[in-house]
C-alpha cells in the first residue's frame, strides 16, 4: 500500500469512529507504545467523553485531507496534512455546525510491507509558546492569497460595542485571512483584536508597543503587544479599562455573543489563546471562533485541543466598550 493511501484511510477511519464513538477501530493504525500516538490517543478520547457529557449526538462528519509535504528517509516517513474537518451536531432538537481547520503531522513507519503511525501532532495548534514582552510575533504570508479579492467587511469608527458586528466579522474571517491585516504564525490574538474592532472598539494608539492596543498596517507594519500576544490582551481585558472596559465573569454560561474567553492551557498564570463566542448551544454553552487552529462554532472548552492539559485554566470577559 502506498503510504497516501495509507493516510487517507487513517483519516477516515477517525471520521468514522467520530460518528459511532468506536475508537478501537484505530488501533491497527497506531504503532504501540510510542509517546506522540498516546497523546493523539487521549486526544480523540477526550473529544469523544465531552460530546457525551454535553449530550450532543454528531449527525454527520465530512473531511478532506490533502498533503502538504513529505520528507522521505530510508525508514520513515514525515507528512504534514491540511486537514479540514466539519461536522454536524445535535443537541435538544436543534442543530449546528463545527468547522475546524488544521496541520496535522504524521510519522509514518514501514515494516514488513505494512505502514504503522509512530507520531501524531498537530502542527502550529492551539498550543503556543509564550512570547515575552520584547519579542515580535512572526509574520507569514500563506493564506492571504486566498483572501484578496474577498470582500471585506468596513469598520465605520467606534460609537460603543455592537457585538453582532464581532460576531459577523468572526464568521466571515474565521478561516481566512483580511488583506488588510498580516497573518501570524500564531494568530489567535491578532484574529480577536480585530473582531473587537470590527464591532467597534476603537484602537489606543501609541508610539510604544508596550502601549495601546493598536496595529499599523501597509509599508513599516507595527502592533501593540496587546494587539497580537495572548497574555497581553488578557492583562488589558482584566484591568477593565479602555477601549473594551471589560468585565470579568466566573463562567462559560454567563458569556454572550461578541464575548471573549483567554486560555491558560498550563495553568500557570500565563494565557497563551483567546477565542471569541460567536454563539450558545442548547446547553446555552458558548461556541467560539479563533485562528491559528481555525475554528468555527468550537465547543468553548477546547478539550479536543492538542494543548489541553488536565491544570488548564480560563478566564472570561464580557465586552462592555466604551
Amino acid at each position: 500500500m502506498e503510504w497516501r493511501e495509507f493516510v487517507q484511510q487513517y483519516f477516515q477511519a477517525v471520521h468514522q469512529s467520530s460518528m459511532d464513538g468506536k475508537y478501537e477501530r484505530l488501533l491497527p493504525f497506531y504503532c504501540t507504545g510510542e509517546s506522540g500516538v498516546q497523546e493523539e490517543w487521549d486526544r480523540l478520547n477526550r473529544e469523544k467523553r465531552k460530546i457525551e457529557e454535553r449530550g450532543v449526538k454528531l449527525l454527520a462528519v465530512q473531511g478532506q485531507v490533502t498533503p502538504m509535504c513529505w520528507v522521505d528517509t530510508d525508514a520513515t516517513i514525515e507528512v504534514t496534512v491540511r486537514w479540514q474537518e466539519n461536522k454536524t451536531l445535535g443537541i435538544k432538537h436543534t442543530k449546528y455546525k463545527e468547522a475546524n481547520k488544521r496541520l496535522f503531522q504524521l510519522q509514518l513507519l514501514k515494516t514488513n510491507e505494512k505502514w504503522s503511525i509512530i507520531g501524531a501532532r498537530e502542527s502550529n495548534g492551539d498550543q503556543k509558546l509564550v512570547v515575552e514582552e520584547e519579542e515580535e510575533p512572526v509574520i507569514v504570508v500563506s493564506g492571504v492569497e486566498d483572501a484578496i479579492n474577498q470582500p471585506m467587511l468596513i469598520v465605520h469608527g467606534a460609537g460603543g460595542y455592537n457585538a453582532a458586528n464581532a460576531v459577523a466579522y468572526a464568521e466571515r474571517y474565521w478561516n481566512t485571512t483580511n488583506p488588510v491585516y498580516p497573518r501570524f504564525t500564531d494568530d489567535c490574538t491578532n484574529f480577536i483584536s480585530q473582531c473587537l474592532h470590527a464591532g467597534g472598539i476603537p484602537m489606543l494608539l501609541s508610539k510604544e508597543m508596550g502601549k495601546g492596543w493598536w496595529i499599523r498596517t501597509g509599508k513599516g507594519a507595527s502592533w501593540s503587544y496587546s494587539w497580537t500576544v495572548a497574555h497581553s490582551l488578557y492583562l488589558l481585558l482584566k484591568s477593565g479599562g479602555p477601549p473594551m472596559r471589560a468585565v470579568m465573569k466566573s463562567s462559560a454560561a454567563e458569556l454572550v455573543p461578541g464575548d471573549i474567553i483567554c486560555y491558560d492551557f498550563n495553568g500557570d498564570g500565563r494565557f497563551q489563546h483567546n477565542t471569541i463566542v460567536v454563539a450558545k448551544d442548547a446547553n446555552q454553552m458558548p461556541l467560539v471562533n479563533a485562528h491559528t487552529t481555525d475554528s468555527s462554532m468550537r465547543y468553548w472548552a477546547y478539550e479536543d485541543s492538542t494543548a489541553y492539559t488536565p491544570k488548564m485554566r480560563y478566564a472570561f470577559f464580557h465586552i462592555r466598550g466604551v
